[in-house]
């Protein structure tokens, strides 16, 4: 079963005269039970990719299917309520919480 379809995604971020290209035709799949890696050089894409992937960014062309649901065209509440009920969400920076200390944020596990 296919769980994530990426079909000639691309990004671009400026001006015409200053273009830069984030993602450039990118199409790729994962089927469900599959584990992948994104590796590549440090400003090759890959957190904007990951962003674009999660609804946190959007694509300058292309689309992404996740369990068959265009997350591209996706806007309002309808964005607000996929994303409460199929994503979730870790960042790679610990500075979501800077105004918190460590005594103050507390854990929890499931059995």
């Amino acid at each position: 079963m296919e769980l994530l379809k990426i079909q000639n995604i691309e990004k671009y971020y400026g001006t015409r005269s200053s273009l830069t290209k984030a993602i450039d035709d990118i199409s790729f799949t994962v089927d469900k039970g599959e584990f992948v890696a994104i590796m590549g050089a440090s400003g090759s894409g890959k957190t904007t990719l990951l962003n674009c992937i999660s609804t946190i960014d959007t694509v300058t062309a292309g689309k992404i299917f996740l369990e068959g649901t265009d997350v591209t065209e996706l806007k309002g509440e309808n964005l607000n309520k996929f994303r409460r009920d199929k994503l979730g969400f870790i960042f790679q920076d610990f500075n979501l919480l800077d105004t918190a200390s460590s005594s103050r944020i507390s854990t929890c596990s499931t059995p």
